[in-house]
């Protein structure tokens, strides 16, 4: 083969013979025909198998490596997995080197099977209007998944130093396919137009089951706006899922009291996309392994320096109920539960979305309402603040309580152009960003890979 973009554009072939991940798929996810994509079961079933490919090692990678790069995680027993090793040192560029190359496969093969059915749908016949309603739906959920795969991929591979992000593919790949890397705007300019796509044709889909709905859209949207520093925007996307949000015939709503069952097989009033379990693939198998008392050998524990963030207050019933201090170890226990499904954004973290957008925009009192609504589901007392300053502050600490161990950190402080592991952020911005693959370097001569270091 030229080029390792065959890998990932065979797509087909390549998902029922060449990973036996993907042939352990139920029937209805398994794809076995090239002409897949003919009809609208065709289609479903091509996004069944994107939704297979990312939930769980897509899943697990990005939260791991995320708390790896902050250096919020230490290692107590042996990584099963070495990149995670290589990502807890980055120390120099052999360290970093070969860490990307499974999320960036796993990334374009879902890439792929969204521009295949994007490319499909529009020549399906429309008798009746179900399969007209049914289209509009397929087509906001390929959307809604290529914006999420290019939003995450720009967060890890995008470098500041050459102005370069990924690869940006809207048609599939072909075997000829030399392609250029995209600039970083290009590829948020193409998130933004994919997610405003399927927010236009996810109209009325408010069901879950694992899937995207119009409400994973908004505010999968208010997340990238926020992290894109478009805070009026992100704001509204953010309100707009606190006050009108519903899945499977529910409102949306905090949870009180008890917050295992957010962890658990459950899909609760706080789950707006979620990543289901199924009893051949488990979503949270490694998570349970990298974090879990409960597995044979846990594998990291949560550092001192990030335990002074998060454990500020020990009344907190997040503290109490999801982590625990054990002295020469810190755990997190939100991967307990082997067979739980994988929530991907909360309810929670909309109201620190708004809280924080209200901030930037000068807006403190609302801003100190959220915050204080968010204390108080945590069975804390209200605060207040003694300027913009101290009130971000606040909603920073919230927001790593909040969100420890599912990846958000790193991220976070790279918005807020912060020190990040162990690196001021003029060296962080550059050092910790992923390499490309290295095979694709070699076989694409358009490719420019990362100079980190």
């Amino acid at each position: 083969m030229k080029n390792t973009h065959l890998f990932i554009s065979l797509t087909f072939l390549f998902l029922v013979s060449s990973c036996e991940k993907f042939l352990e798929l139920e029937p209805e996810t398994s794809l076995s025909s090239a002409v897949a994509f003919d009809n609208i079961e065709g289609v479903e079933a091509g996004l069944n198998g994107a939704y297979s490919i990312i939930h769980s090692d897509w899943v697990e990678r990005q939260y791991v490596f995320a708390e790896c790069f902050a250096s919020n995680v230490r290692e107590v027993n042996s990584l099963g997995n070495s990149n995670y090793q290589d990502a807890l040192r980055h120390a120099s560029w052999v360290d970093l080197f070969n860490t990307s190359n499974y999320l960036w496969r796993m990334s374009y093969q879902v890439i792929d099977l969204t521009n295949q059915a994007l490319k499909a749908l529009p020549l399906i016949e429309e008798p009746n209007q179900q399969i007209a309603k049914e289209k509009k739906r397929l087509t906001g959920e390929a959307l809604f998944l290529r914006g999420l795969q290019y939003f995450v991929l720009n967060r890890f591979f995008a470098q500041p130093q050459n102005n370069l992000s990924i690869i940006l593919q809207l048609e599939p790949f072909t075997p000829q396919d030399m392609p250029f890397r995209a600039t970083i705007d290009e590829v948020k300019n193409q998130v933004l137009q994919d997610l405003r796509g399927a927010e236009v044709q996810m109209q009325g889909t408010n069901s879950n089951n694992g899937r995207a709905t119009l409400w994973a859209v908004k505010a999968l949207l208010a997340r990238v706006y926020f992290e894109y520093k478009d805070y009026s925007t992100a704001a509204q996307y953010a309100d707009d899922v606190i006050n009108n949000g519903v899945v499977d015939g529910r409102r949306l709503s905090l949870l009180l009291d008890d917050l295992t069952p957010l962890y658990s097989a459950s899909i609760t009033a706080e789950n707006i996309f979620t990543f289901l379990a199924n009893p051949r693939d488990r979503a949270n198998n490694r998570l349970f392994e990298i974090f879990s008392l409960s597995s044979s050998a846990v594998e990291l524990s949560i550092t001192d320096s990030f335990w002074e963030v998060i454990a500020g207050e020990p009344q907190d019933i997040r503290l109490q109920q999801l982590h625990e201090d054990f002295t020469v170890a810190h755990a997190c226990h939100k991967y307990n539960d082997r067979d739980m499904n994988i929530p991907y954004i909360r309810l929670p973290e909309m109201y620190l979305i708004r809280a924080e957008s209200r901030a930037n925009m000068d807006q403190l009192d609302a801003s100190l309402t959220d915050l204080n609504i968010l204390r108080q589901r945590a069975g804390l007392e209200e605060t207040t603040y003694q300027d913009k300053a101290d009130l971000l502050n606040q909603i920073f600490i919230e927001r790593s309580l909040e969100l420890s161990m599912e990846g958000d950190n790193f991220h976070n402080l790279k918005r807020l152009e912060r020190p990040i592991g162990g690196f001021s952020w003029d060296e962080a911005k550059f050092k910790l960003v992923f390499f490309l693959p290295e095979k694709e370097v070699q076989l694409n001569p358009n490719l420019i890979q990362n100079d980190i270091w």
